[in-house]
């Protein structure tokens, strides 16, 4: 019966109460003797002052006393001033461990409950309080008990797990297999091993098996199918115990790795044993009386190879014993029987006519040898060793046979793995470990030799018998009640075969596929064939012990899940849970346990999701069924070697089928298989999956595998191609790493911040600290020009969406690049390349659709700090730049044309600007290059247009212009406005913008000057001109700079940045010297110095590259 935590408690406390009164004693009996075994008086003492009534009873058992005594100081300080013995013997830990007690025992005793995790520490503490006061065996009381609990409780979150991993559908009428034939009980709570299945005939000799199955020989056979091969050898080995000389008296167990040999030495040795026939089973019990069995006791010797030391050893008896025949003259008599070869032992010399005397001596025998070809092995090339040559062994196993074949009443055992021909050439699957490399089969070889010369080949289960040994090792037997179940199960799935003839394989409706069902009951046929035809095949599978280790595992599983199904199926296995997963791929690749995971068995698993998706599918887990059965029966066909790769379609049916089940739908569920899962194949009509992904479940896990930044790499390079077309602006930087990159130039630039540094609207986003700190500084410096700078960002909600298909393309782009080594066929390559140009079309798209915030900064108050104001940035052009001049152009953030009362407006922001009565064109460009709150410009031509488009009202909408002005005079030289008919200033740095009333004052104030005639070789001056109304204009200084009709420059270009720097003279620099009138010539310098000078290799090099491109001047000097 189950109990309760409030029972754990308990029990805790009843344990704990004598050995903490014992603790208590003695530790106040080491301050009071006399006090310390009536230590409850003090508690007494202490209740009596504080009012309690007098007769009131103090039991030293009372955990409430116990712990009181822990936690008031002033129960021991009340009887001796300061005197707390208990710190220095627990610790402020104890202390502590105890007032937490002290509120457990108050909650148990006032009925309260305990939740898993609050009993679990109280039982913890308790144990711990225990350790501190030196009551060990208490301590392990409470922790045994503590452990119970978290075994009960992660029962608890198993069944959880496991029977949402477990959901296979019922059938209408027929009783689910757990309540039909239930699992042993060791196999249903999980209490097995995996080891438990390797029966281990040294420790059953030896008495180190712990395994009742296998070390008490009732238990051994209640447990043991008594195949035909094991009942021959029983009754054989029975008769030549006895005395029957015509018995065999060598037997070759030999077979398959996992196969029954070592079982059936257990089984000789158990009957050699002498127990009384009334103990064992019924069936035993026939066989052996059948036999001639006896009841006595005969010796019995078990050398197994691999626990056998080739250096010697001695014996608890002193006898130093260095050979195997030493080893197996001591087992048969100890020192008395060692005397016989004892010569022969110390010589390492195999023996021959003491051998057949020790054999007489010591008849009847049972001699049990297993793991010879690893003892034989361990010798090769050796001399130097106690257990003889490797020439000896074989030597002593001829001796030995002949001995065993001449002597009465003497068997002989030896099991030698399997081979695939009889000349050990080839060792047989799953004998390669056992056999161990080029001297075992050395060894193999040997023994085969010698043994096969004079014993019986031992016959080894055959596949109907292996169900029986599964069946009777993991089920309980079936009563009559269960044997009608069982038929009417066998009849229900044979109905259903019958029902779709077209579906299932031939043989599975007919009568005897009926027979099968009920002789592998629980188990389905399609289930164990699979097993033995297909797993074994593998180098590690052992087949019945493997078979035994799996299936253990898996029947816990659908036990502890609650398996509602009929048979326990392919379909069935739960490979979603760990220990199944773990047993099915220890035999395979480790990276199948990602596959089964993601395409198989997984809770997000794609056959999980398509069942989900469609309802059809899911109400029975069809396709999640379908793809266990396929992955059951495939995965060994993928292995190395394997003949046939994949299941067929009726074999997948049927290890998934149960009554009730439509097979129609499972056509659809295996088309949405290969649509959607990644390491799905069909073909042939067969289905398998396989360790390499399919071709469109490779592109989107190489999608999927990508990381972030190299997503976005592809979206710069994309984006590094919106750099040939600029809109409106002077340049336009694609994705700069920093504010460092963006240079600080005096014309607008669109800077595509990169897709890691998105926006949202309204939000302080990254996009815009990023733009932010780029408008006010480049690198550590201030920028100057922050008013020539426009940012355009990607959309946050629509990033995601770019990503998705941008990592699509690289997918594909992925498989075509890898054409060679996915080995792709001509469809395969052609449908790659046209999702590719699908892909590439959408990124295209989705692009434009995603970079749509401008963020611009903006100044409204010339007072304040500026911000970035957002700006959505859409429409049709393919040109990000262009969209983004468009809109911005729209609404007054990007100028192309500036007209003078523009700029009017724009100097009247900063008053104080001409407060001298003019500014200098060099000194506006700069305000408008440096500050958000003036408009933007294009360029600098968008403001000398302006300035010279003066409004025939200038002096109410604009300004005049000055070539100069002569500070000692106090006038401006060249003077000009719209009305004058003379060309206006050249537009320099030195250029002025007089302010209306000044200029019109120098206007009023200057009267009109006779033309004069200029000296020898000079022009006339012009004559003024008149006003419209016929009065005399001002004369006017004219002042005629020379113009520049040249421009050179020199630069020194980093060494290892050269292409980065010669790309931006290039751009910045020699694109607006081109034009139609101008002669542009560049010569590129090169220098370089060599202190230990030029290699011949390097000079060569250069001096060839040089000549081909066709350099003016090139060579190498000395210094």
């Amino acid at each position: 019966m189950a109990i309760s935590n409030r029972d754990r408690i308990d029990r805790m406390f009843q344990v704990m109460a004598p050995a903490l009164d014992d603790f208590i004693a003695s530790v106040i009996g080491q301050g009071d003797p006399a006090l310390g075994a009536t230590w409850v008086k003090l508690v007494q003492v202490k209740d009596t002052k504080n009012g309690a009534a007098a007769g009131k009873a103090y039991d030293p058992l009372d955990p409430q006393l116990q712990f009181r005594m822990f936690t008031e100081k002033n129960i021991t300080s009340g009887f001796q001033p300061g005197w707390y013995p208990f710190s220095d013997a627990l610790g402020r830990a104890g202390e502590t461990y105890a007032s937490e007690l002290r509120e457990v025992r108050n909650t148990w005793a006032h009925n309260g409950t305990f939740s898993d995790d609050d009993a679990y520490r109280a039982l913890d503490t308790g144990e711990r309080l225990l350790k501190l006061a030196g009551a060990g065996g208490e301590a392990e009381k409470i922790r045994a008990i503590r452990l119970n609990l978290r075994r009960v409780t992660a029962d608890k979150a198993d069944k959880q797990v496991l029977k949402a991993a477990v959901d296979n559908p019922e059938a209408a009428g027929l009783r689910p297999w757990r309540d039909v034939l239930p699992p042993h009980e060791d196999v249903a709570t999980g209490n097995f091993h995996a080891s438990e299945f390797a029966a281990d005939l040294y420790k059953v000799a030896t008495d180190g098996e712990e395994d009742s199955d296998y070390a008490n020989p009732v238990e051994f056979f209640k447990r043991t199918y008594l195949t035909e091969g094991l009942r021959d050898l029983i009754g054989r080995a029975m008769r030549r115990l006895s005395g029957d000389d015509n018995a065999t008296p060598v037997v070759n167990l030999q077979t398959n790795f996992g196969g029954g040999k070592t079982h059936s030495m257990l089984a000789l040795w158990h009957v050699a044993a002498g127990r009384p026939l009334g103990d064992f089973p019924q069936d035993t019990q026939e066989l052996l009386l059948s036999s001639g069995y006896t009841g006595k006791a005969v010796n019995r010797v078990a050398l197994v190879g691999n626990h056998l030391s080739p250096s010697g050893i001695t014996k608890p008896d002193g006898t130093p014993v260095n050979t195997l025949w030493g080893e197996l003259a001591w087992q048969l008599g100890g020192a008395d029987a060692y005397a016989i070869v004892a010569k022969s032992d110390h010589d390492r010399t195999p023996p021959g006519q003491a051998l057949h005397q020790l054999l007489a001596a010591y008849a009847p025998a049972v001699i049990l040898i297993d793991e010879w070809v690893a003892y034989a092995r361990s010798l090769v090339g050796r001399d130097d060793l106690a257990g003889g040559t490797f020439d000896d062994q074989f030597t002593f196993a001829q001796a030995l046979t002949e001995a065993a074949k001449g002597t009465n009443g003497v068997l002989l055992a030896i099991s030698i793995p399997a081979s695939e021909t009889g000349d050990a050439a080839l060792i047989a699957a799953g004998s390669a470990e056992e056999v161990g490399g080029a001297n075992g089969l050395a060894a193999l070889k040997r023994l085969q030799n010698v043994v096969r010369r004079v014993a019986d080949q031992w016959r080894p289960a055959s596949a109907n018998e292996a169900y029986h040994i599964v069946k009777q090792r993991l089920f309980t037997q079936p009563d009559a009640a269960a044997l009608a179940a069982i038929n009417a199960t066998a009849r229900g799935f044979v109905d259903l075969y019958r029902k779709y003839p077209g579906d299932f394989p031939r043989e599975s409706r007919e009568v005897a596929y009926e027979d099968r069902i009920k002789q592998t009951y629980p188990i389905h046929p399609e289930l164990f064939d699979t097993l033995y035809e297909q797993w074994s095949s593998l180098e590690r599978f052992q087949r019945t012990r493997g078979v035994l280790r799996l299936m253990s595992t898996v029947i816990h599983a659908l036990w502890v899940g609650e398996d509602a199904s009929p048979l326990i199926m392919p379909g069935s296995i739960p490979l979603a849970t760990a220990n199944v997963n773990s047993e099915l791929t220890q035999y395979l690749q480790d990276s199948w346990k990602a596959i089964i995971d993601a395409d198989v068995d997984g809770p997000n698993s794609e056959p999980v999701r398509i069942d989900k998706a469609k309802p059809v599918l899911g109400q029975r887990a069809l396709t999640k069924r379908l793809a266990r059965t396929v992955f059951f029966g495939a995965a060994p066909t993928i292995a190395p070697g394997a003949s046939s790769k994949g299941v067929g379609t009726q074999r997948v049916f049927l290890g998934t089928a149960v009554p009730g089940d439509v097979p129609g739908n499972f056509h659809s569920a295996l088309t949405q298989l290969q649509d959607r899962a990644t390491y799905f194949y069909s073909g042939s009509g067969k289905y398998w999956y396989d360790l390499q992904a399919n071709i469109t479940r490779t592109a989107k896990d190489q999608a999927e595998r990508l990381h972030p930044e190299d997503v976005w790499a592809e979206v710069i390079r994309r984006l590094q191609g919106q750099a040939r077309t600029r809109g409106q602006f002077a340049g336009v930087h694609i994705a700069p790493d920093s504010n460092a990159d963006i240079p600080d130039q005096e014309d607008a630039r669109l800077v595509i911040l990169p897709p890691k540094v998105a926006h949202k609207r309204g939000t302080e986003s990254p996009a815009k600290a990023f733009a932010h700190a780029a408008t006010e500084r480049r690198g550590t410096a201030n920028r100057t020009h922050r008013n020539t700078l426009v940012f355009l960002a990607a959309d946050e909600a629509r990033l995601e969406e770019l990503d998705a298909a941008t990592r699509d393309y690289l997918g594909w782009s992925h498989v075509l690049d890898s054409e060679a080594d996915l080995d792709l066929t001509a469809n395969q390559k052609n449908q790659a390349a046209q999702r590719k140009a699908q892909a590439d079309q959408t990124v295209a798209s989705r692009l434009l659709q995603t970079f749509t915030w401008a963020l611009v900064p903006a100044q409204p108050d010339p007072g304040a700090p500026f911000t970035l104001r957002e700006v959505k940035v859409e429409g049709q052009s393919d040109s990000l730049a262009e969209r983004v001049s468009k809109r911005l152009g729209s609404d007054g953030d990007l100028s192309t044309r500036q007209a003078a009362a523009t700029i009017r407006l724009a100097l009247n922001k900063v008053p104080q600007i001409w407060k001298d009565g003019h500014v200098t064109l060099g000194a506006l460009w700069g305000l408008y290059t440096q500050y958000p709150y003036m408009p933007r410009l294009r360029d600098r031509s968008v403001l000398e247009y302006g300035i010279f488009d003066l409004p025939l009202h200038w002096a109410y909408d604009a300004f005049a212009l000055a070539a100069g002005y002569d500070e000692v005079n106090g006038r401006y030289l060249g003077l000009w406005t719209p009305a004058d008919k003379t060309a206006p200033p050249a537009a320099t740095d030195a250029l002025l913008l007089v302010r209306p009333d000044v200029a019109s004052k120098q206007i009023a104030d200057t009267t009109p000057i006779p033309p004069q005639t200029g000296q020898a070789g000079e022009k006339d001056e012009q004559p003024i001109p008149q006003t419209v109304s016929g009065r005399p204009r001002r004369a006017v200084d004219y002042m005629y700079p020379n113009a520049k009709t040249r421009f050179f420059g020199v630069k020194t270009l980093r060494s290892d940045s050269v292409a980065l720097e010669w790309k931006h003279v290039t751009e910045e620099v020699l694109t607006h010297l081109r034009g139609e009138n101008v002669n542009l010539t560049v010569r590129l310098e090169i220098e370089a110095t060599d202190p230990e000078g030029f290699d011949e290799a390097r000079i060569r090099t250069v001096s060839e590259n040089a000549k081909t491109l066709k350099f003016d001047q090139a060579g190498f000097e000395e210094d």
